[in-house]
């Protein structure tokens, strides 16, 4: 950096972004309700969390526009944002299903 050049770095050591980034949009035009979710892949998802010592938080978005999942083990923390009923139920049996096996 003796010839003065920071390579893109602000005076703090900061790196800058030289271009903007573009990402996909995945908004949903309507909103999602936990209503509309299978009550019986919700029930086996929070019986493997809870069953585990764990705890899990159902919720959405400040949008509306997806579910937000937020599951405590220990001193870990996952939360997710499944967008369609679709990907939150799989998302609900892909937790529940790791759980089980934590329990094996």
């Amino acid at each position: 950096m003796a010839n003065g050049n920071n390579g893109n770095r602000t005076a703090t050591g900061k790196r800058v972004q030289s271009q903007p980034v573009w990402r996909l949009n995945t908004r949903n035009d309507s909103p999602v309700f936990w209503s509309d979710i299978d009550a019986g892949v919700m029930r086996l998802c929070i019986d493997a969390v809870a069953r585990s010592g764990g705890a899990i938080m159902l919720g959405t978005t400040s949008d509306g526009g997806a579910y937000s999942i937020c599951v405590l083990s220990g001193n870990e923390k996952a939360k997710d944002y499944p967008h369609s009923k679709e990907e939150c139920e799989a998302t609900l049996k892909q937790m529940a299903d790791w759980f089980v096996a934590l329990e094996l």
